[in-house]
């Protein structure tokens, strides 16, 4: 069996009663400035050398290094401050695949936990032999490995958008000429292409590596603008992937887990919303927690789950469609019924309805526009 070891500090003569925890102190500041893990790295211990104490590791987050430094000074204790605030160095990546898988080590045989979309950029904190630890535009930390990402010059990076244009077909294709003699690569809608030229029917695009391809033109849309954007956009759009095989961790249209489908359908509209649901339930306006339907409009997400132990648990979103009906990916994406008496009724997910929320209209901290 395992113990945990908590070890405490009598601090000085004055306070020779007062016992300090620095597990304690180092779970304070992570419930504040680090709740999830997801989001943001706080991995923080310390060990004890000839009875100096050493504090130890990294974070992404300044503040929280400060204040942990704070607490330990405030509590009269005397350290060595060994803590690395990631990244040391700027990197400036952009995804150059069109699907990039993201992982929860540095490892191909771990979990695939997200994935993220060529063209994307995305905040570098760290390198670990042929892997990066990224952040994504949804703030998810995760691996890549290097082929899946291009590292630019700082211009090369801020450049990538000037003239960006994104994939609006399910999936397609570059070519290396406007002959269509061979492919460059695939792409799924969403991928944003830097667009340096246009002939004929083609768009001629640069890849951040500096490959060059040639993509049709029915393929291509002006950037998303959500201004312009309707709820049925959203239901149109997310209609399109009805078959699509579920995959945990997917968040394209060559596989999506259920928040990596809604993630996809509001960034088709333009939003950049949280990755997981159990995130998503945080944002936009709570519409509905009693099965009101007529309390819905399209494109509000409906969100899933049970209690345990007093504790709320999300585990799955799917898409408000209308006429009872919404749209997830289970199974694979398919369309249901909230009606016992409907064909299309799904038993096991409406046992475990909770709320749902609205997006559009009411876009609250970590929703970002594209």
């Amino acid at each position: 069996m395992r113990f945990l070891l908590i070890i405490f500090f009598i601090v000085g003569c004055q306070n020779s009663n007062k016992n300090i925890s620095i597990d304690s102190l180092i779970d304070d500041v992570k419930s504040i400035h680090a709740p999830d893990k997801r989001v943001s790295l706080f991995d923080i211990n310390y060990s004890i050398n000839n009875n100096s104490i050493i504090i130890n590791g990294e974070t992404n987050k300044l503040e929280a290094k400060k204040d942990l430094l704070l607490k330990l000074d405030s509590a009269g204790l005397f350290y060595s401050d060994n803590i690395d605030v990631i990244p040391k160095d700027k990197l400036y990546g952009i995804i150059n695949n069109s699907v990039g898988n993201l992982r929860g080590k540095p490892s191909h045989s771990s979990e695939l936990v997200s994935q993220t979309l060529f063209g994307t950029r995305v905040n570098v904190l760290k390198k670990k032999g042929e892997w990066y630890l990224i952040q994504t535009p949804d703030e998810y930390i995760s691996w890549i490995d290097h082929g899946g990402i291009s590292i630019l010059s700082e211009s090369d990076f801020n450049n990538y958008y000037k003239n960006a244009f994104i994939f609006s077909s399910i999936q397609g294709f570059a070519y290396t000429s406007t002959k269509k003699e061979s492919i460059v690569s695939d792409l799924v809608v969403g991928s944003i292409l830097n667009v340096i030229d246009r002939k004929n029917n083609f768009y001629k695009i640069e890849y951040p590596d500096k490959r060059i391809g040639w993509v049709e033109d029915k393929d291509v849309s002006t950037i998303f603008n959500s201004k312009n954007k309707t709820e049925l956009d959203i239901i149109n759009n997310s209609k399109k992937f009805v078959g699509v095989p579920y995959l945990w961790g997917g968040t394209s249209s060559k596989g999506f887990d259920c928040s990596g489908f809604t993630k996809t359908i509001y960034l088709m509209n333009g939003l950049v919303i949280p990755r997981d649901a159990s995130q998503q339930i945080n944002e936009g306006l709570l519409v509905d927690e009693n099965r009101n339907w007529n309390n819905l409009n399209k494109g509000d997400l409906m969100f899933f789950g049970y209690y345990k132990d007093g504790k709320r648990k999300i585990d799955h979103v799917a898409i408000w469609v209308g006429n009872g009906q919404f749209i997830q990916a289970s199974k694979n994406v398919r369309i249901n019924s909230v009606y016992s008496d409907d064909p299309l009724y799904d038993k096991y997910h409406m046992e475990k309805y909770i709320q749902s929320r609205r997006i559009i209209g009411y876009q609250t901290d970590r929703i970002k526009k594209l």
